[in-house]
């Protein structure tokens, strides 16, 4: 009897160490996916603050647009400040400086595509392609119908994106607003001055940093109204958050 009741101690004593082991396994396990979810929680909240940081730095950008447009030349210009203890970094282009999808000149395209990499034979084959599109009557609306128009990558389509446009209107871009790379690629003479009116539609490009590093991006195309309307002082054509 002495036997067996140290037997049944015996097993209970390992049944209980093996659901001990068992819960704190678990219990590890918990604790993991609980940190993961906070940090992740974190990561979101912080992310939201930076892109809500972002977006007033877009609304910093069109103040200072109405205000002193003369020192707050468009043309991709760098300008540091804060706001509410965040970094950011501002920049505005005028579409005017870029390459138009429905008017601009097909052979500067081709010169275009290749300083981005494209080979020759790709580059005539996509104006080409844009060439029969535009001879169909059916502008781009949107920046994806290029990828519909014609047989570009993705990879290029995601690279050539900051230097062209829907809104610019113009045949040859205008050479006052107009990034360097796009210059050199098609032969824009050099200007010593970057100013002149940009039109109405900017792009603005927002990079905001939190104290703690967390960061977001944000690159809108806007319709300046100068008027303070119901829908504000600006309308958004284009929006691209990163």
């Amino acid at each position: 009897m002495l036997i067996y009741g140290t037997r049944q101690h015996g097993m209970a004593l390992i049944l209980v160490i093996w659901l001990l082991t068992v819960l704190s396994l678990v219990v590890t396990g918990v604790v993991a996916t609980q940190r993961v979810e906070s940090r992740q929680s974190h990561a979101e909240l912080q992310r939201s603050k930076a892109v809500i940081a972002a977006e007033g730095g877009l609304s910093l950008a069109v103040h200072n647009l109405l205000q002193d447009a003369e020192h707050f030349i468009a043309n991709g210009q760098p300008y540091s400040t804060t706001l509410d203890g965040v970094s950011l970094v501002l920049s505005v282009r005028s579409e005017h400086g870029k390459l138009d999808l429905n008017f601009g000149s097909l052979d500067y395209f081709v010169r275009f595509f290749r300083a981005m990499g494209a080979s020759t034979t790709d580059a005539e084959a996509w104006v080409n392609q844009m060439r029969a599109r535009r001879g169909q009557g059916e502008p781009l609306q949107h920046f994806e119908d290029l990828l519909v128009a014609t047989s570009m990558d993705t990879a290029l389509y995601q690279r050539i994106l900051p230097y062209v446009t829907l809104w610019g209107g113009d045949g040859v871009p205008v050479a006052a607003f107009a990034d360097q790379l796009l210059s050199k690629s098609i032969g824009l003479p050099k200007v010593q001055q970057r100013d002149g009116n940009p039109g109405s539609v900017l792009s603005i490009d927002v990079q905001a940093t939190l104290a703690d590093g967390f960061s977001a991006g944000l690159l809108a195309t806007v319709l300046i109204t100068q008027e303070d309307t119901e829908a504000g002082v600006f309308k958004v054509l284009h929006w691209q958050e990163r």
